[in-house]
């Protein structure tokens, strides 16, 4: 599903935000379809889905193949449209075939659920009140932050030296640890 030529993209913003947005590039499955058009993303770790807004489906010419019902945040269960779409994230990360469901999505174009988000790793970080977040696929390594969690904040005023031990507390030698 993933594109090893550009498998991975980070966004970065100046201040710590709320919402994770980032652009994409949506078009329909169907064979001879038209070129990509650019959308805004939400990404959304607790929809299970992938949602589009009627008007984007509508102008890249979508025909649903089939009608399903959703479930909104407030509990109701609608029924909705159901397209395929090619989906090309930065750094050209792209999903061929994309179930996505009709719905309105919030402040974007498309809403990025559980269902793109969990091929790959996802990291969200608020370092210094800056937030940033990070996605890659395909999944290459368990992301957990608890296994050090009994360590200070480590801050580096100069670099290492290659053979020093690394300043993150792993034991290894920089080298082999940060400085890779």
């Amino acid at each position: 599903m993933g594109n090893p030529a550009g498998n991975c993209f980070t966004v970065r913003y100046n201040g710590r935000s709320s919402t994770l947005r980032s652009q994409a590039h949506v078009q329909s499955f169907e064979e001879g379809g038209d070129a990509p058009i650019t959308v805004t993303a939400l990404w959304d770790t607790g929809a299970s889905c992938s949602l589009i807004r009627p008007e984007v489906a509508e102008r890249l010419g979508l025909t649903a193949f089939s009608m399903t019902r959703m479930s909104t945040p407030s509990g109701k269960d609608i029924p909705t449209n159901v397209y395929a779409i090619n989906l090309y994230l930065p750094n050209n990360v792209g999903f061929r075939d994309v179930r996505v469901l009709e719905g309105i999505p919030g402040d974007c174009d498309i809403l990025i659920g559980m269902d793109v988000i969990g091929e790959g790793d996802f990291a969200v970080s608020n370092y210094n009140g800056k937030t940033t977040f990070s996605f890659r696929v395909p999944s290459c390594a368990e992301i957990d932050f608890t296994e050090r969690s009994y360590q200070s904040p480590v801050t580096h005023s100069a670099k290492p030296d290659r053979n020093a031990p690394c300043p993150c507390g792993s034991g290894k030698k920089y080298k082999k640890c940060c400085g890779q």
